[in-house]
């Protein structure tokens, strides 16, 4: 085969996550400590399927075209690493379709070619979808830190790290949310 398929996608995690489901005694009420303002880490990752290699970049509070830009750059150089051509699954989110996003999607050719989403598909269709949202309930919903200012790096270690460990596979795979 002469390239690779990509998928890659923006989320965000926060220090105060939506906890959507959490056991408790009926009529008790829950407290669960925080502390306080909230923290913000954009990510902008990308994930090789079928092989589940992850990249990432981040940055805080949102994720905008300047945070895909390097990740654009990695794949570029990963293609003329491989020497083979890069297929990259995108959503219609603002990271990847600002005229600057569009701009470098061009530059990147022939390395890597863009394969747009419909607009309003289902999140079905991007295959890290799945992964994000593994990633807000099984870690970060319960990744409360009492100093705010330790949030932002350990958040970034967790994801280093399951990149490395390669943990990634079970959970990129699963169909549901």
């Amino acid at each position: 085969m002469d390239f690779e398929l990509w998928y890659a996608d923006a989320t965000r995690f926060e220090l105060l996550p939506v906890v959507s489901s959490m056991w408790r005694r009926r009529g008790r009420r829950l407290w669960l400590p925080t502390p306080g303002q909230n923290v913000r880490v954009a990510v902008c990752g990308a994930i090789r399927f079928p092989t589940k290699q992850f990249l990432f970049t981040h940055q805080p509070k949102t994720a905008t075209t300047a945070l895909f830009l390097p990740l654009l750059e990695r794949l570029v150089r990963r293609a003329k690493l491989t020497g083979k051509r890069i297929v990259l699954v995108l959503d219609n989110g603002v990271p990847f379709n600002s005229r600057l996003a569009r701009t470098a999607l061009e530059a990147a050719s022939p390395y890597v070619r863009p394969f747009r989403l419909p607009h309003y598909t289902s999140e079905t269709l991007n295959w890290i979808e799945n992964f994000w949202s593994h990633l807000k309930v099984a870690y970060f919903s319960r990744m409360l830190t009492e100093e705010r200012e330790a949030f932002y790096p350990d958040a970034i270690r967790l994801l280093r790290r399951l990149r490395r460990s390669g943990r990634i596979g079970p959970l990129a795979l699963r169909t549901t949310p």
